[in-house]
């Protein structure tokens, strides 16, 4: 885990924008699973994050075991008969998660919280 101070303002925006966004799935304004395709769409912008991290590596996590399922901006082009026979799977998906990303996402607050200033 490498962790430094924003080196440039895209850094530290992107660092903004995580923690931001870790405050919001944290407070269930943005499931798990949603969330964890934009965590990990912030994590090379953040820089200085090593490639195996234990923080963004519960959200790869959380990706690859529910890459089948569509996002909520993918569901229009969806049969809703299909997407009535997942809505229990996406549930499921979001409980599983949930026993693990608020841990995740603490502690991504904590690692970037502070070093956008």
């Amino acid at each position: 885990m490498i962790d430094r101070p924003a080196l440039n303002d895209q850094e530290a925006e992107a660092m903004d924008a995580l923690v931001t966004l870790a405050a919001a799935m944290l407070a269930g304004h943005i499931s798990y699973f949603e969330g964890a395709v934009q965590v990990l769409r912030l994590k090379p912008a953040v820089g200085g994050v090593a490639n195996r991290d234990v923080d963004f590596d519960a959200f790869v996590v959380i990706e690859s075991e529910s890459d089948h399922l569509p996002l909520k901006a993918q569901q229009h082009l969806w049969n809703p008969e299909v997407l009535a026979k997942l809505r229990p799977e996406l549930e499921t998906t979001e409980e599983w998660a949930g026993s693990f990303a608020p841990a995740a996402l603490i502690s991504l607050i904590k690692r970037f919280g502070d070093k956008t200033g």
